[in-house]
Formats: C-alpha cells, structure tokens, sequence
C-alpha cells in the first residue's frame, strides 16, 4: 500500500498567526514576556513541552500554562485556521492516484483531529498519529510505513527529514513552511509550493519502482541512462542517484561527457555529422580505465584524467571509488550502442519528441548563444540523434523507457521487467 505521511504544521497548515495569539495572549495571562514570531517560526513542529522550554526561563507553572495555552490555541484554531494554497487540490490528486494518506505529527491527536475538521480535510487521511505517544517521530514512522510498497514523507524541518532518513524512505521538504532552508536542502526532494509535492511524489515513486527492478531483483551494478539532446538525462540520473542515496544504496554518476575526444579528433573528416557520430567520445579510455576493470573486479579506486572541454586538454583529475556494493549509473549521449553495449546491465531510455529537444533549446540555449544556436540543433544535433537512433534502435534495445516530455511528472512507458 503506497502510504505517504504529511507532517501538518508548517507543510499543510498556516500556524504561524493561529500559533503566535495564542502563546503571547498565553504568556500576558502569566506576565511573562511576549515572543516575536521570528523566534516562534523557528520553533513550530516541536513538542509543546520544547516549545516553552526554549521561551521560558522563569520558575513557573508550567502545566498551568500548558492549559492556558491549549484553550486559546483550541480557540484560535476554531476561529482563524487556515491552510496553504492549493493544499486542499493537492490532497484531492494524491488520493485519486491511490496515495494512502496519513498525519504524523507532534502535536496531540485531540490538536490534530481539531486543525483536520475545522480546515475540511480529515476526509483525504487514513490514519492520524501523535508522534506524542511514540519515543520521537521516527518510531512513529516506523508503524506507519508499509515496507512491501512505496512510502515518502512530507515536511518542513529537519524532524521530519531525518524522521524520513532513519527509516530509508524519501523526504520531501517544504521549502514554504517555517524550517530553516538549510535543513530542507538536506531532503531527497524539494517542493517550492504545494502543487511541487505531487510532482516530487511521482517522481520518487518512479524511482522506487526503478530500484526495485533494476537493483533489487535484476541486481544490476551498471545501469546506463540515454537519451537525445535536452531530453533531462543528467537531470534525471542525479535525481534517481540522490534517491538511491537516500533509501541508503550506495551509488556513483559517471557522465559520457568527461569522456570527449580533443576537437582535433572529433572533426575528423568531411561530415560534420558523421564525425561527431564516430569520434566525439574517447570509448577506449571509459572501457580501459573503468569499465572493464569494473567488470573484472567489481570494484575500483582510480583518478583518471579526462578533457576539459572548455580548454581542450587533459586536464580534469577525477577520482572513481566504488566497491562492489556500488551501482554506477552512466549517462550520456549516443550511449548504447557497440562497444558499451557489453559493460552495460540495464539501460534506460529518456524519451522526447524532437519539438520539444528545439523548444528546450530555445529556454536552455538561446539565451546563452542567440537564436541562431537552434540551427545547430536542426543541422546537426538532431540529425546525429535521428542516425543513432535509426542504427542501435535504444527504444527496443533498453529494458526501460521514460517519457520524460514533461520532465516534472516522467511517465514510464516501458519495462520489459514485466511491469
């Protein structure tokens, strides 16, 4: 059952003004001194007992203040509650592609179910569970997942992300909420905005399924990734990489790209296109230093040093380290086909249609080079792409096919795993 688990302050619930009446109109009740919502913001998503911990420091009744608060809280809630944008929109895709939803949060249940009815959306959530009654959130998680299937966290604070770690299971972070950006950044994904979360869902599950056939059951080590132009290739492979990282496999990006040939060899002959086609990439030097060393022994530790394209010489120093419980994932152009074909344990195929290669370019390149780089696009790039494409046929040839025209939400379109 494919389960994700939402943190509610901070990711699907505004708390900050409800949250901030409340402890200051709490703490006047004791005279004591008000917080400033700087400080508050950056405490939402603990315990209510952290919470006053770190803005009291005078001797008090603390289980008196406790009830103050939770009364106005419980109020303010009834009276101000207020979601995110597009939560509700959110909730409504994600149940309707068969996401089973739950809460785990850290304020208490009663809190919780509160916040739930009076913002309308109880009805999307399976489950609800207080991190209250578990050790610390982690524990809770650890009930909620169901490992046979698919499982991701949403929040905004490191609680949550790390929550997710600890439990191998992807994070999303809410860069919207109130955790520091810092500790986002720390998450398998990030959602700038709520409708980013369903993009990032879609995209980890696609993942999951990938590590599962691929990793899991074929047990492949190296696993090339291929695609035309602009198709989000490398995109592609450092966010697939940042997910194995994540669900704790080990794992390395090589780029075809560091294995050019100098431009003295890759113009080599009268056809612009035929040159590039056969000489743009130094093959012998991937297979001698890497890939076949990595066949024989499963493992290395080897600096090579490649081209520096923008200079012309050999001079990036790059250094390989992998074991034999690494998956080297290889992406590039013109990649499958003889004399790859033989170190490659699966391939994956990135697919779009050539309009939108010209329409990638045009935001990508043009910007940087002026319009008349799409000529080169036309006359040349897409040509190489279209003769490859004709020669080694990768649609039939790779055991995955990703069509990847909408690079937010990549769609799987084949899988010759059985799928």
């Amino acid at each position: 059952m494919k389960k994700i688990i939402f943190d509610l302050d901070g990711t699907l619930y505004q708390t900050k003004a409800t949250i901030l009446n409340a402890v200051n109109e709490s703490l006047k009740e004791f005279n004591l001194p008000l917080i400033n919502e700087s400080i508050l913001c950056s405490l939402i998503g603990k315990t209510t007992d952290d919470f006053l911990r770190e803005i009291i420091n005078e001797n008090i009744d603390f289980d008196s203040l406790k009830k103050v608060l939770r009364k106005n809280e419980h109020r303010l809630v009834k009276e101000t509650a207020v979601l995110f944008p597009d939560i509700v929109k959110l909730l409504e895709e994600l149940s309707s592609r068969g996401y089973k939803l739950n809460i785990c949060s850290n304020g208490s249940e009663e809190y919780i179910n509160l916040v739930l009815e009076t913002t309308s959306i109880s009805k999307y959530f399976t489950n609800i569970y207080s991190s209250k009654n578990f050790i610390n959130k982690s524990e809770c998680i650890k009930q909620i997942i169901d490992t046979s299937d698919f499982n991701a966290v949403v929040g905004d604070t490191m609680i949550d992300i790390e929550a997710a770690a600890n439990n191998n299971i992807v994070s999303i972070g809410a860069a919207y909420g109130y955790g520091d950006i810092n500790d986002i950044s720390k998450a398998t994904f990030i959602a700038e905005n709520p409708l980013e979360i369903a993009d990032k869902i879609i995209q980890a599950e696609l993942f999951y399924t990938l590590e599962n056939e691929l990793i899991k059951k074929n047990k492949s080590k190296i696993i090339g990734i291929n695609g035309v132009d602009t198709s989000g290739k490398t995109t592609f492979t450092n966010y697939f990489s940042k997910y194995l990282s994540h669900v704790g496999i080990k794992n390395t990006v090589v780029h075809i790209d560091d294995f050019h040939n100098p431009s003295s060899i890759r113009s080599q002959g009268d056809n612009p296109i035929d040159a590039y086609y056969n000489n743009a990439f130094n093959y012998n030097q991937l297979i001698n230093e890497l890939l076949e060393p990595l066949k024989t022994y499963q493992s290395i530790n080897k600096t090579i040093c490649c081209l520096n394209l923008d200079t012309d010489k050999y001079e990036n120093y790059i250094n390989y380290n992998i074991d034999s419980d690494t998956v080297v994932l290889i992406e590039g152009v013109l990649l499958f086909r003889s004399p790859l074909n033989d170190y490659l344990d699966d391939k994956i195929f990135i697919n779009i249609d050539f309009d939108e290669v010209l329409n990638r370019a045009l935001i990508r390149d043009v910007p940087k080079y002026g319009l008349q780089f799409l000529d080169k696009y036309k006359n040349k790039y897409i040509p190489i792409q279209k003769k490859y494409i004709a020669e080694w046929e990768p649609f039939k040839n790779s055991s995955i096919v990703i069509d990847n025209n909408n690079y937010n939400r990549p769609v799987l379109t084949k899988c010759e795993k059985g799928l």
